[in-house]
């Protein structure tokens, strides 16, 4: 029953008494339960709501339900929601038409009470294995898209600079050398990182990593985290400071905790130019620590921001010394922070930088 407080469905009759019934079981069974008691009015609250379920009615005045079932289906944005008409119309072609405007199931009055619940929990689950199979589909895509264009790109880069250093390596000085190994050194940690976050990223969508929290002191992790990313803040000639309480203590996934900080920050060097500034700052509030990664590089444009931790947006965006960037160590953040019980937010204006806050709770 606790589970099924996360379905919900929407009741469509013209009689109150019908939707009453209806309601009566499956209000036992836990369900979120809405109704509406004409076509017009069912259209309206599925526009505004996602539903997982429709139970239609057929004979109602003005727009009768196959003609709201048409409407769904029209819809590719409500197209996908199964629909179940409950009607007494037993003939042949009524039912035939049920099924080729869209409908799943259909329904006879006087119903089973037993024979409705079973229906509907099999509509449920259908819908949820619907979805999980999509998002499958999803992580599938992603995943398929960084292998195929960003991971190879760095590795591309390891195997040009290594050939260029073989080939040349007795006419070339100490210093060329120690720059080629240089920029080598680069494209190994920007591919390892990267697929350090596939990997996650991987184990998170399909439920095998486990969140671990345990007491942990903040101070100590980004101070490694900061000792990790040195050179190559060093190699861009950006500074980074860090500030914060002493012996602050929150409750948290340590790898997911350092995670989320390590990509922050990167990110945070990567797109400020030579000479720029990265800035670290922890602060208590009520119950939680405030974490926030704030940088005086490019900044993100507005029509950017609101889809910066979507899956479905990943983009392509050169760090200021033309670093490969996908978007994926942000997405992997929002999961982690979410994980860890906590909210992340970002803001800022193109061409003065950006600042990335995120929230963890207090140890107690």
């Amino acid at each position: 029953m606790q589970d099924n407080q996360n379905y919900s469905i929407l009741i469509v009759d013209d009689m109150p008494k019908n939707i009453q019934l209806v309601a009566k079981f499956l209000t036992q069974e836990g369900y979120n339960l809405f109704f509406a008691q004409s076509g017009d009015s069912a259209i309206k609250q599925i526009g505004s709501r996602a539903f997982d379920l429709v139970l239609l009615d057929v004979m109602m005045p003005g727009m009768d339900g196959f003609s709201v079932c048409e409407h769904i289906k029209a819809n590719p944005a409500t197209a996908s929601i199964p629909v179940i008409f409950l009607t007494a119309k037993t003939d042949d072609v009524a039912i035939e038409r049920g099924f080729a405007v869209g409908g799943v199931d259909y329904l006879t009055k006087p119903f089973n009470p037993v024979e409705l619940v079973a229906r509907v929990k099999t509509h449920i689950i259908l819908r949820q294995r619907e979805k999980e199979l999509r998002e499958i589909n999803n992580t599938k895509d992603t995943l398929l898209s960084v292998i195929s264009h960003d991971l190879k790109t760095p590795f591309f880069n390891i195997m040009g600079l290594g050939e260029i250093l073989l080939s040349e390596y007795d006419s070339y000085d100490d210093a060329m050398k120690k720059e080629l190994i240089r920029n080598m050194v680069d494209s190994s940690r920007i591919s390892h990182n990267l697929l350090e976050n596939l990997l996650s990223w991987t184990r998170v969508q399909t439920g095998k990593i486990r969140y671990s929290p345990e007491e942990v002191e903040l101070s100590t992790i980004i101070n490694d985290i900061l000792a990790l990313v040195n050179q190559q803040a060093r190699n861009k000639d950006v500074s980074c400071s860090f500030l914060a309480e002493s012996n602050l203590h929150v409750f948290a996934d340590t790898h997911m905790l350092q995670t989320t900080i390590r990509n922050l920050v990167s990110n945070a060097i990567k797109y400020t130019p030579k000479g720029g500034s990265v800035y670290l700052s922890v602060l208590r509030k009520a119950d939680k620590a405030i974490i926030e990664v704030k940088d005086t590089g490019i900044g993100i444009p507005t029509n950017r921001l609101e889809k910066m931790f979507m899956p479905s947006n990943l983009s392509t965006t050169p760090g200021t010394e033309n670093e490969p960037g996908t978007g994926f160590g942000l997405i992997l953040t929002k999961e982690f922070v979410i994980k860890n019980k906590g909210e992340i937010t970002v803001e800022s204006e193109e061409g003065k930088g950006a600042t990335f806050r995120f929230t963890v709770p207090l140890h107690k």
